[in-house]
């Protein structure tokens, strides 16, 4: 299953998602700040909430902008190829933590040259 089509997330995905460690996101969900459901040992977080979560921990850091998972969601791309864009410089991004994200400016302008 491609992880556009989740619906719920473990921490490990989250944590992956907003550049933080697996303990960091635990710690938010035991503390109330995630919502999260619990089976058995894991925890499963809705993709809502983690949308809500990983745009609170970019502003955070004091980027607006895209993770490569969104520009996913906006143009039909793959994660390679977006990977690709960021590393060649043809998607200008900011490494926080440990994801990418691509200001919004930046995602504009790179439409705007795609444009035929």
């Amino acid at each position: 299953m491609d992880e556009a089509d989740k619906e719920y997330f473990t921490l490990k995905d989250v944590a992956n998602r907003c550049g933080t460690s697996y303990g960091i996101v635990k710690r938010d969900i035991d503390k109330g700040i995630l919502p999260a459901y619990r089976v058995g040992r894991k925890y499963f977080i809705a993709k809502d909430e983690m949308s809500e979560y990983v745009a609170k921990a970019a502003e955070k850091w004091g980027i607006e902008g895209y993770s490569i998972q969104d520009i996913m969601g906006r143009i039909p791309l793959s994660y390679a190829f977006v990977m690709d864009l960021i590393k060649t410089g043809k998607l200008p991004a900011v490494k926080v933590g440990r994801q990418y994200i691509v200001p919004k400016g930046e995602f504009e302008k790179f439409m705007e040259n795609k444009k035929m």
